[in-house]
């Protein structure tokens, strides 16, 4: 990448970004280093430790972030930009989506514009950055910090990626920024889900499609799911290495020193990894032939045997021709008898004739009102059947209703020879309670006795307690 002072030179080994935050909130060393010199030593402090590019800003992107105002982020880096011009021998890269706060920052010192949004909020920053000739980090974000909560997962995060950013990249080469003076990000954490991270970093080699440096932001993000600062920085270790075997060229972290031995190892993997074909031989083994070798042209099992047709002068008759007997004439031909069609015809007895009709078949005996066969008996109001008794308010032998008289003694209303029922119920139990049914009440106390006194003879039935 050619930048105004400099060159940067990809492939070798993964570049490493050190990040310096001057905002008051930002989720890992916010208002740490909001005063410009100790600033100014934290950016020479990470230029010795091993950082190829200082990435600063001045505005949090942290989940929830509010927005500030342009005035206030260049308050905040321009003081710092000035103490460290001709200090340091790294490139500056300044994290902001504001063209104004660009266009000043370039001016300063800084070589590279870190977009967050991607060119989505601001559309005259290809102009200001092309104009400078500087370099180009395009970031994927989805929405802002205010609504990443809001959103909904995505179907296919590394598809929707790659179109985004392809969309990006079109919008500044014709703002005149040159396609080798941008770097891409897939912008980790900013509006995807956890697992949805993990799956960019896994098919991050996708992305050289686009044919331009990738850089890659895992440190201490919140996907990685660790609270503790050392485990967060363990947890970026090992996504730093995943996405320097996918194609990485640079990583933006927090801690270099802990992330320094990772990059060594990691490349040198990489570095490794070759394309060449290696040809396995057979190993020379004293006394014994060694295992042949099977050609590409030599088949590994025989062919499958393959059926030829005779020519047409050799193929066997036609099923119609030769020694078969030909087929059946139809059944009206021949020497099969002919269909029987009428029942009259033939040697099969004729058909006898209908039920109403003559012949030797006795026919259908008539209705039940004539002929011989009995018919059903009359009405119950006519012949020697007998009649339905009347009703029971009308004459006849039956006897009257009970309430109009008869032997049967009248109903007992109010008199009688029984004596009148007691109150209290039946007689009394033998353990002394009042009422014949059922036992004592639970703990042990007795229906009480009578009210009206006296003796009530003991019931006939059978009681429950004997």
């Amino acid at each position: 990448m050619k930048l105004p002072g400099r060159e940067i030179q990809f492939g070798d080994r993964t570049l490493v970004m050190g990040i310096l935050n001057i905002t008051p909130d930002s989720f890992s060393d916010g208002a740490k280093y909001m005063d410009p010199d100790r600033a100014v030593a934290r950016a020479l402090e990470l230029e010795t430790q091993g950082a190829d590019i200082l990435d600063i800003g001045a505005e949090s992107t942290r989940p929830g972030a509010q927005k500030v105002e342009a005035a206030e982020e260049l308050r905040r880096l321009i003081p710092v930009l000035k103490k460290l011009k001709n200090k340091l021998s790294i490139p500056i890269s300044v994290d902001t989506y504001k063209s104004e706060v660009a266009a000043k920052a370039l001016e300063n010192g800084a070589e590279l514009v870190n977009d967050p949004s991607g060119l989505t909020l601001d559309l005259a920053m290809p102009k200001v950055v092309g104009d400078a000739n500087a370099g180009l980090i395009l970031n994927h974000m989805r929405g802002t910090p205010e609504t990443w909560a809001k959103l909904g997962t995505l179907a296919h995060p590394m598809k929707a990626v790659l179109e985004d950013l392809t969309a990006a990249v079109n919008r500044a080469r014709n703002g005149g920024v040159e396609r080798g003076r941008i770097i891409i990000d897939p912008g980790l954490g900013f509006g995807k889900r956890g697992e949805q991270n993990y799956e960019l970093l896994a098919r991050l080699g996708e992305m050289a499609v686009l044919d331009c440096a990738v850089m890659v932001g895992p440190s201490r993000k919140s996907f990685l799911a660790q609270q503790e600062r050392l485990d967060a920085d363990r947890a970026t270790g090992a996504a730093v290495a995943i996405a320097v075997m996918n194609g990485a060229h640079i990583v933006r972290v927090h801690d270099i020193p802990s992330i320094r031995p990772v990059l060594q190892t990691a490349d040198g993997i990489a570095r490794s990894i070759s394309e060449e074909t290696v040809e396995a031989k057979p190993k020379k083994i004293a006394g014994k032939a060694p295992p042949p070798i099977y050609e590409a042209t030599k088949p590994l099992r025989p062919p499958r045997a393959v059926t030829v047709e005779p020519p047409p002068d050799e193929r066997p008759p036609a099923r119609d021709a030769g020694d078969r007997p030909p087929r059946r004439p139809y059944r009206d031909e021949g020497d099969r008898p002919p269909r029987r069609d009428f029942w009259d015809s033939g040697d099969r007895p004729p058909r006898p004739p209908f039920r109403d009709g003559g012949g030797d078949r006795p026919s259908r005996p008539p209705y039940r009102g004539g002929g011989d066969r009995p018919s059903r008996p009359p009405y119950r109001g006519s012949g020697d059947r007998p009649s339905r008794p009347p009703f029971r308010d009308g004459g006849g032998e039956r006897p009257p209703r009970r309430e109009a008289g008869g032997d049967r003694p009248p109903r007992r209303e109010s008199g009688g020879d029984r004596p009148p029922r007691r109150e209290g119920g039946g007689p009394p139990r033998r353990d002394g309670g009042g009422k014949s049914f059922g036992g004592p009440p639970r703990g042990g106390k007795p229906f009480g006795r009578p009210k009206g006194g006296g003796f009530k003879p003991p019931f006939r039935g059978k009681r429950r307690d004997d």
